[in-house]
């Protein structure tokens, strides 16, 4: 008996060993190769943000792209491939993820600023689309709403299944907080274990070339990524809810929804009240993720950031119409009973 006790033990121990090596091997390739493929724009305070900055020759507008929580900028990749010819775009990791350097206090007004220097840099006079995934949707919507001048030279914005502020801090202490902020805690102890190698939070099914599969792996094997996801939840319970937007918008959510889907695109359908020319479409079969690592769903979030902007409010397609309202006032029922 004692010594299968052992055996077992020993087992355990070379697991363990094997899953701690697995992670810093992989943190270590996955860090040097991502310095390799992208690179790093210097701050006036001497800080890096990691950049990926694509502009034809022929380019003739560009689009900037903000990531949602815990997300790299290659999960653009298929997005971005799909764009037109003439237009390129800048996309790049928030402090705090990839090569960026992290920051314990960030907040919208140095979100803002970073924003406005990536403009400045690499944008110039070209005219620009906006464009933003989860919590990234959020971000960039603000600093369209509330950084001064921020919209000269936008043509449009464009929210991906955005986070919706008054909603996030409505779930405030109930079980869905409660559970987002055990997960985000876990998932520090897992990439610090090695345990996210085998089995990522995100990106599971691999669906990028393996290039963006391996970099995307590596990059959510680093617990710096959790605690800075951990830090954007807590700062994104304080964001301001966005009432007015003087752009052209369009509202992009996914069919599908972890959860309730008729409280998701009820929350969903009050992100294009903030704009007199907006528009609200959605993505037939995506989840939440599947916007932008399914080419076919990525493919058709391309066509509406590069496609003409809304002239004026339009119900989406998929909707029909009176049914978008119908659903936001049982959603917000529904958020009632939840708090």
């Amino acid at each position: 008996m004692a010594s299968l006790e052992r055996q077992f033990a020993v087992g355990i121990a070379g697991l363990a060993g094997a899953s701690l090596l697995a992670g810093a091997a992989t943190r270590f390739t996955g860090k040097r190769e991502r310095a390799r493929r992208y690179m790093t724009h210097e701050r006036p305070d001497g800080s890096f943000v990691e950049v990926d900055v694509n502009i034809p020759p022929n380019a003739r507008r560009m689009v900037l792209l903000d990531s949602g929580l815990g997300m790299a900028h290659e999960y653009w990749d298929w997005v971005c491939e799909a764009l037109p010819a003439d237009m390129g775009y800048v996309r790049f990791n928030r402090p705090g993820y990839g090569l960026s350097t992290p920051s314990k206090q960030y907040g919208l007004d140095r979100h803002f600023e970073l924003v406005q220097e990536l403009r400045e840099t690499y944008v110039g006079d070209l005219p620009l689309v906006l464009a933003g995934h989860s919590l990234g949707g959020y971000l960039i919507a603000a600093y369209a709403s509330l950084h001064p001048d921020a919209v000269k030279g936008v043509t449009a914005v464009v929210m991906i299944d955005a986070t919706e502020v008054v909603s996030l801090r409505h779930s405030r202490r109930t079980e869905v907080d409660r559970w987002s902020r055990r997960s985000m805690v876990m998932e520090q102890v897992y990439s610090g274990t090695g345990l996210s190698v085998f089995r990522p939070a995100l990106n599971v099914n691999k669906q990028y070339r393996p290039e963006i599969n391996r970099s995307y792996t590596a990059f959510l094997a680093q617990p710096s990524t959790w605690a800075t996801a951990g830090r954007e939840y807590r700062d994104a319970m304080t964001y301001p809810e966005l009432t007015e937007l003087a752009c052209p918008l369009t509202v992009i959510t996914a069919e599908n929804n972890v959860g309730d889907n008729a409280i998701h695109h009820g929350i969903q359908a009050r992100l294009p009240l903030i704009s007199a020319r907006s528009r609200h479409h959605f993505v037939d079969g995506s989840d939440h993720e599947s916007l932008l690592s399914v080419p076919e769903h990525a493919g058709e979030v391309a066509e509406l950031i590069a496609g003409e902007p809304p002239a004026e409010r339009t119900g989406s397609k998929q909707s029909r119409p009176g049914k978008s309202r119908q659903v936001a006032d049982s959603a917000a029922e529904r958020e009632k009973e939840l708090t």
